[in-house]
């Protein structure tokens, strides 16, 4: 631990409901933030009929961190289903909770108090790589254009499969100061959170409602703009939420990840 870091919090329950060593309020809470940047459009969908991609998915990766794997998870899906009702125009189908929910769990197990539970959200993510290879080559979707469109899940599940930058992200966020350090491992974390959402994600909307080929060039650059952007603004959040919180009298849950 660090000198600046001030010593964590783990919180104690004492008969107060909790769902995952998380109190329901906090679970709540979130779930009501991530509905309510529901109603914020933050990109485009290519096909989508003038419809926007939602703002809550820059912040499910947090989710898994504040909360741990099992009511981050949880906070994400209520939280989209809710949004997915009151504003429809971001509302990215019936598969969309299967993205904030493994992108929040996916942190979560990475993150996993006292221990690193990485291989777990990487493996569910490799087989559903896999899986949609196999999908886009039984559509007539070469196997370039797919990696084209995959590329950006696969820098991020090589990038958290490597020991030394696993490692010293995990250490950053759990024990670093506030620096350029921190924010960097909060991006590599919550990058592998991001992909590993969205790549869950596609393999059902692909199965039940596959895109042609034309579609797929224009997505090389903005799934990678997207991930990247989203990444980025969802760990400056973290680098400042969780540098006040360290400060204030709120207990953490007992299986966050900071």
């Amino acid at each position: 631990m660090t000198a600046d870091a001030p010593q964590p919090r783990s919180l104690v329950t004492t008969g107060g409901v909790s769902i995952g060593g998380a109190p329901v309020s906090y679970t709540a809470i979130l779930a009501a933030l991530v509905a309510v940047l529901a109603f914020i459009p933050a990109s485009i969908v290519v096909g989508g009929m003038g419809g926007g991609w939602p703002l809550h998915d820059v912040i499910h990766p947090l989710l898994g961190l504040l909360l741990g794997p099992i009511a981050g998870p949880i906070a994400s899906v209520v939280g989209i289903v809710i949004g997915n009702v009151i504003a429809p125009y971001t509302n990215l189908g019936p598969w969309s909770p299967l993205m904030g929910a493994m992108s929040a769990f996916a942190v979560g197990m990475v993150m996993y108090p006292k221990r690193s539970l990485w291989y777990v959200p990487w493996i569910i993510t490799l087989a559903a790589n896999l899986i949609y290879l196999w999908q886009s080559l039984s559509f007539g979707i070469g196997f370039w254009l797919w990696l084209s469109n995959v590329f950006t899940v696969d820098v991020a599940l090589i990038l958290i499969a490597i020991p030394q930058i696993r490692n010293w992200a995990i250490d950053q966020i759990r024990n670093g100061a506030a620096s350029l350090s921190l924010y960097g491992a909060y991006f590599v974390v919550f990058f592998f959170g991001s992909t590993a959402g969205i790549q869950l994600n596609w393999v059902p909307s692909f199965a039940t409602n596959p895109w042609p080929a034309e579609v797929w060039p224009p997505l090389v650059f903005i799934i990678f703009a997207e991930r990247v952007v989203f990444t980025a603004v969802g760990a400056l959040v973290a680098f400042a939420l969780i540098a006040a919180i360290r400060r204030s009298p709120i207990a953490k849950a007992k299986l966050a990840g900071y």
